[in-house]
């Protein structure tokens, strides 16, 4: 039996002693090991317990960089909402939702405009001319509903996809400056049937998300008397 021993030795070789790091590598692993079944322990039996486990062993398991962002919700905090409208329907378009507070200005073939309340009595100071939200053909602080021009096909810049509705629509931020609040201005292309896009324009400042923009957009109905504007 001994020499079957030294014949063994022989030919395997000495067994090397454990090196320090190595021992502390080991111990490292096992704390680890023990650390995932004492989750797996804690955590079973509840929707709950299933998401922490699997944030616990990712991160347990993880060995380079930090976990992956969630998906970036909208830029600023909606200080509106939209309801239900329930006034007169513009000519050329319906609409079934606008924000509280604001009601259909301008009702033409060609476009709508959408302001707040305060532009229903301008009161004998106010000046349309240099205070546009009481001016009903003008865009300025306001929502405007239309149809791109018979000159254009599509916006022509790049934006974000979004499905608005049961249909594809393109995002465009405005070339202005956002405000103090980061509240930048919008256009929603929404394409229609006949390839004819429907323009959601939505000036900055009001205080609109993206989300809320595309929700009030996949409530805008182009109506068959709608006309496409020229320039």
């Amino acid at each position: 039996m001994n020499d079957l021993r030294d014949h063994l030795q022989q030919i395997a070789g000495p067994i090397p002693a454990a090196t320090d790091e190595q021992i502390a590598a080991d111990l490292t692993r096992g704390r680890r090991a023990l650390r995932r079944r004492r989750v797996v322990q804690a955590c079973t039996g509840s929707a709950f317990g299933i998401a922490a486990l699997a944030a616990a062993i990712a991160i347990a398991t993880s060995t380079t960089g930090a976990p992956p962002a969630p998906s970036s919700p909208d830029r600023i905090t909606a200080s509106v909402q939209l309801v239900a409208y329930k006034g007169e329907q513009p000519k050329g378009f319906t609409v079934d939702k606008v924000p509280d507070g604001w009601f259909v200005q301008t009702s033409e073939l060609g476009y709508v405009t959408i302001a707040p309340d305060k532009a229903k009595n301008p009161g004998p100071d106010v000046d349309p001319s240099a205070d546009p939200v009481y001016n009903k053909d003008s865009f300025v602080d306001k929502i405007a509903v239309m149809l791109e021009s018979k000159d254009q096909s599509g916006p022509g810049r790049e934006g974000k996809t979004v499905k608005v509705g049961d249909r594809d629509g393109i995002l465009v931020k405005s070339l202005e400056k956002p405000d103090a609040n980061g509240d930048s201005g919008w256009t929603l292309w929404v394409k229609q049937p006949n390839g004819i896009y429907l323009l959601v324009q939505v000036w900055q400042g009001l205080g609109l998300t993206e989300s809320q923009i595309v929700e009030l957009g996949a409530g805008v109905h182009v109506e068959k008397d709608a006309v496409q504007g020229v320039g």
